[in-house]
């Protein structure tokens, strides 16, 4: 690979889980935990991977997966990376937050053993009022401003907010905290090497990073991502145009608005469904899991199933 090949982006699920799950970045992900939310390195020593699917409780919690989960002692660490803003998506990691919590509290002889959550969301999109890299959310008494010991807290970062400042500055100008954000955003192994200079840490993630970029099956698991990202917007922006089209043909405001909404919640292009449904054959022939379809894909199991890959 040349200096000024291009990477896969280290945002996108395969490869952001390709990186943090490596034991050999263990100290990168340590590191960057630590930045977040302030617990010192040396109490991350004894961190431990937890396997990132819950108990399951039922047939219906078979989709309910975290993207990486950590624990250190009884405190447990859920870490979510979200790609692209959609409604619900802070919804989507709210229910994994709180599906954990109360699995370890069932696992828990008492609620003191159960285990202390913390959420830190990789946000790829802008959406807090304020602009900031960091963003600490816990429970707090309206007037006294005082802060719930028991609170749950969760973390946001803002990828795009740290691109946009930090993506053209120079490597001395950065912190370490940015630079660990912009190895995950680098799209060349060029620009990966210069973030990492000579960092022991990131050197290690920057090769990482091009081991990946050269994995076949991560690179049919990107360009399946890539793809379904496409579809998406595709939707919301076809549902979009139809709906202000019909808004505008009847005249009224109230139909531009609750037009943009149904053609939205309904994602009214079918062309786009049936690409889904292709890759989803596609990824079957290639003996992908259905885990992964439907993490890519969005589909059900159900549909999933019903699918015929001699078609």
């Amino acid at each position: 690979m040349k200096d000024d090949e291009k990477l896969l982006l280290g945002i996108y699920d395969c490869m952001f889980k390709g990186i943090m799950l490596d034991p050999n970045n263990e100290d990168y992900l340590k590191d960057l935990i630590s930045c977040i939310t302030g617990i010192s390195v040396s109490e991350l020593e004894n961190m431990k991977i937890e396997n990132s699917e819950y108990i399951i409780n039922n047939k219906n919690d078979k989709n309910m997966r975290s993207d990486i989960i950590v624990s250190i002692g009884n405190k447990y660490i859920n870490i979510e990376l979200n790609k692209e803003y959609y409604d619900g998506v802070f919804d989507k990691s709210n229910a994994y937050f709180y599906r954990l919590s109360d699995n370890l509290y069932k696992r828990g002889k008492s609620y003191l053993e159960s285990g202390k959550i913390i959420q830190i969301n990789f946000n790829d999109f802008y959406y807090f009022e304020n602009n900031q890299e960091i963003y600490k959310f816990v429970y707090k008494e309206d007037t006294t401003n005082e802060i719930l010991k028991e609170s749950e807290i969760k973390y946001h970062v803002n990828l795009a907010y740290i691109h946009d400042t930090c993506y053209n500055k120079s490597v001395k100008s950065l912190s370490k905290f940015e630079r660990y954000c912009l190895l995950l955003m680098a799209e060349t192994k060029e620009f990966a090497r210069t973030i990492a200079g000579d960092d022991k840490i990131m050197k290690k993630v920057s090769k990482r990073l091009e081991e990946l970029s050269n994995d076949e099956e991560i690179m049919g698991l990107y360009d399946a991502e890539v793809e379904a990202e496409k579809i998406r917007r595709t939707q919301i922006d076809g549902a979009k145009i139809k709906a202000m089209a019909e808004g505008r043909a009847e005249g009224r405001a109230e139909g531009k608005l609750e037009g943009i909404a149904e053609g939205i919640a309904e994602g009214k292009i079918e062309g786009a469904k049936e690409k889904e449904l292709e890759i989803a054959k596609n990824m079957l022939k290639r003996n992908y899991s259905i885990d992964d379809i439907i993490e890519i894909t969005g589909l059900s199991i159900e549909q999933i199933q019903k699918l015929n890959i001699n078609e």
